[in-house]
């Protein structure tokens, strides 16, 4: 999604203008056809060191990618003073090996919870886009082509961007410096407003678990008037829905981190390593170690 959203934005550029400013590669240290978790299969060109830099260095990677070879490629890149744009998994990495950082840097906000988890690192940003210098550490996700938008703002005219935009069919193109939204409750689209605070409630109580009248009580509502809600609109009761809540957290720490699972287990508010993997084997399919020794 994130490579097919950059080249979308670059070939409707060139549309707009009706002149093709804009030329890309798509280069890999893999070279050839290269292939993605969602089945997708793009043609690459080696990437060759520092060589043929562009004007503009967009990284999109996920785990099995050499970290170490485009970060010499991005510190390439600011000795010249050319804009790096890293997107979701890429960002993540950058941010993991080149801690501590001097300036705000930002992720997809699923990363930012792990790297919270994990580590120390103070200039971490909830914004859509974070700048430091050159390089802009970005969401990713459904947020790059508005991400790509504003890297182009730089050289297109005003009435050039608000026609790319219409182009795109996006009403609204965020700004880097808007927060992104995190997690199921952020989204008002698809919930009644008292399910909404109760799964931003559960969110921001993983560590340790509410009971559901409480729940309740801070939503303002009885326990069984919740009850109904959940069953009504999500089809499960808020003691299930609050397990696979903090279900998906302990997947993405085990996943994206080397967090012990013991630590692990006590973020998402398991009172042990056993009970977290009968817990994660009943949902996923493998216990935690299981999961990570095929990974």
């Amino acid at each position: 999604m994130e490579l097919s959203s950059v080249i979308a934005v670059l070939q409707t550029a060139n549309d707009v203008l009706n002149r093709d400013l804009f030329t890309w590669q798509i280069t890999s240290d893999t070279p050839g056809l290269v292939s993605s978790s969602s089945d997708l299969i793009v043609r690459a060109i080696p990437t060759i060191s520092d060589q043929y830099l562009s004007d503009c260095l967009c990284v999109l990677g996920g785990q099995m990618g050499d970290v170490g070879a485009w970060l010499r490629r991005v510190r390439a890149m600011q000795k010249l003073k050319r804009p790096v744009a890293l997107f979701s998994d890429a960002a993540r990495e950058y941010i993991k090996a080149t801690a501590p950082q001097s300036g705000p840097v930002t992720a997809h906000w699923r990363d930012i919870g792990v790297l919270r988890e994990v580590g120390d690192f103070p200039t971490l940003s909830d914004n859509l886009v974070a700048r430091n210098g050159t390089v802009l550490t970005c969401a990713g996700a459904g947020h790059t082509a508005e991400a790509v938008i504003g890297i182009l703002s730089e050289v297109l005219e005003p009435q050039d961007r608000a026609e790319l935009a219409c182009q795109m069919i996006l009403n609204n193109v965020r700004g880097h410096a808007q927060e992104q939204p995190k997690g199921l409750s952020a989204n008002p689209n698809f919930l009644e407003k008292r399910l909404q605070n109760a799964i931003r409630i559960m969110e921001e109580n993983t560590e340790h678990p509410l009971p559901t009248a409480t729940l309740a009580r801070r939503v303002g509502v009885s326990t069984r008037q919740l009850e109904r809600q959940f069953m009504l609109h999500l089809g499960t009761s808020p003691g299930k829905f609050y397990r696979k809540i903090r279900l998906k957290k302990a997947l993405t720490l085990v996943s994206h981190s080397q967090m012990p699972i013991i630590d692990v287990a006590i973020a998402c508010g398991f009172s042990s390593t056993s009970t977290l993997s009968q817990t994660f084997k009943a949902e996923y399919g493998k216990t935690p170690n299981q999961l990570r020794r095929t990974e």
